[in-house]
């Protein structure tokens, strides 16, 4: 399992992750489909695991090795898969989380499982945060107002000009990203003014 970044939670970002979304897109859940599963970091290979798709369901097969062990062993973990009908046409799949703590099975319907533990489970059976959970307010406000500056073809460099609405973007989504970035900035501004007070009286002392 993962650990957890600066004594916080484990983030979902730091985990291996299978995105029924993505297998749906690939076309990899029709029944009979059996395929490998690998995560990369860096070009590199960090984790593998064998699909097997059925009807309504995966099985996933693995080796896992919680923390303090020695020795690999081999798990089945069979995840059922439901699907919910499109507004606009088509289907959606959902994992059901088949984990099971106290007796009972968590049946949440989710996108992603995280490998975060001897089994591959929602990201609520295992207390994971997402890394924005685990950033102070003014790092949250910061990267809104980068998103937001990127989202509309600009540079995430706050010394650059605001970027101008791109073309085929309504005026009023213009305005209301323009609104949120100054917000988010405005509160940003504001604690690194006080960061930068405290270090200037830790100086004079």
């Amino acid at each position: 399992m993962p650990r957890p970044a600066y004594g916080g939670r484990t983030t979902c970002e730091s985990c291996k992750a299978i995105d029924v979304r993505d297998l749906h897109r690939r076309g990899l859940l029709r029944a009979g489909r059996q395929f490998s599963w690998t995560w990369r970091s860096r070009g590199q290979p960090t984790g593998e695991i064998r699909i097997r798709s059925e009807v309504n369901a995966v099985v996933l097969e693995f080796n896992s090795r919680t923390r303090g062990e020695t020795e690999w062993k081999p798990i089945e973990q069979r995840v059922p898969i439901e699907w919910t009908e499109c507004h606009l046409g088509g289907r959606r799949p959902w994992f059901r989380c088949s984990v099971s703590s106290a007796g009972r099975s968590c049946g949440r319907r989710v996108a992603l499982l995280y490998g975060a533990g001897e089994l591959f489970a929602c990201r609520h059976c295992y207390g994971l945060a997402y890394e924005s959970q685990q950033q102070s307010r003014s790092d949250r406000n910061l990267s809104q107002v980068q998103k937001i500056r990127m989202r509309l073809g600009g540079s995430p460099n706050m010394l650059h000009p605001f970027p101008q609405k791109p073309r085929g973007m309504h005026w009023r989504t213009y305005v209301r990203l323009q609104g949120r970035a100054q917000a988010a900035e405005a509160v940003w501004s504001t604690s690194m003014m006080g960061y930068v007070g405290m270090l200037r009286r830790r100086q004079a002392r």
